[in-house]
């Protein structure tokens, strides 16, 4: 019975482990690209998040491609940190739940700066579609492969 409740820990434990390895990836893919997108793309002018007229008129003057770059962030991100978190816990849940997280941080950068509507619907759907790729595309880990490989 011990040996049994050593197994289910040791299970809970990389189960843990790979959505949290999962969430750090997907907050520096995201990161890196959102980074990108502004080093390509950088704002008109200082942006001012007290103001709601200055924040709303900043952000409808981002170029398409930064904003296109930004959805792309949230799938990309959503896609890596889920797959890694497959892959480290080799438990099915673990990429939804990366990228329902990474929906859920799309949401807060949606209600907390203005963006159009095609980006408040990518907010969820990049992520779960990111997510959804990593779910199809992961495979488990067999006996004397690398776990990482």
């Amino acid at each position: 019975m011990h040996k049994t409740n050593h197994i289910h820990k040791a299970r809970w434990m990389r189960r843990v482990l790979g959505v949290v390895l999962g969430a750090i990836t997907a907050t520096v893919l995201i990161s890196g690209v959102e980074a990108l997108a502004t080093l390509l793309y950088p704002f008109p002018q200082e942006l001012d998040t007290l103001d709601p007229t200055t924040l709303a008129a900043t952000m409808a003057a981002v170029p398409l491609p930064a904003k296109l770059m930004v959805a792309f962030g949230w799938a990309i991100g959503a896609f890596g940190g889920a797959w890694l978190a497959l892959r480290v816990s080799d438990w099915r849940w673990a990429g939804w739940i990366i990228a329902l997280l990474v929906a859920a941080g799309g949401i807060a950068n949606i209600l907390a700066l203005p963006h159009p509507l095609w980006m408040q619907a990518g907010a969820i759907v990049a992520p779960l579609l990111g997510g959804w790729l990593a779910q199809r595309i992961h495979h488990k880990p067999y006996r004397g492969e690398p776990l990482l490989g």
